[in-house]
């Protein structure tokens, strides 16, 4: 019986931040992306939105290896963070409108032969804006999870 709630707690314990970043409200049906390079969208416009539906008004991302490296802003107040392990730091900027509605993406050095790169960034930076993001709203509200 002990060990069944050990499990239980520590099954909880590591769920409860993919949880968090899941309960994202879905962005406004009209909601568009525009992305700024040609090439841009195919690799970032569903995770550009995703981004603005867990919360983050802006993500700017810019190469090299510091812990501001990655600036994640909300109305809960501006996270930063370094490249996570094994992703080519790469240039980018995803904005929200005022509203939600929109968003633009834009990658000054983005090319069709870098789309990996990008994508790969993208694909770690974004969830993990996610969660702080809604971490800092669990803090700032003193919401419940």
């Amino acid at each position: 019986m002990r060990t069944l709630a050990i499990a239980v707690f520590v099954v909880t314990t590591l769920a409860a931040p993919l949880s968090v970043a899941q309960t994202a409200a879905a962005p406004p049906a009209k909601a568009t992306v525009k992305a700024i390079q040609p090439g841009l969208f195919e690799v970032a416009g569903g995770r550009t939105m995703e981004a603005i539906a867990g919360g983050v008004r802006k993500i700017t991302a810019k190469p090299g290896t510091g812990v501001r490296a990655i600036t994640v802003e909300s109305q809960w107040g501006v996270s930063y963070f370094g490249w996570p392990k094994g992703v080519k730091p790469v240039a980018f900027t995803i904005e929200a409108n005022k509203d939600g509605t929109s968003a633009t993406i834009n990658a000054p050095g983005f090319k069709d032969a870098d789309k990996a790169d990008y994508r790969s960034a993208i694909e770690a930076v974004v969830p993990f804006a996610i969660s702080r993001t809604q971490e800092s709203r669990t803090w700032m509200t003193g919401a419940k999870q």
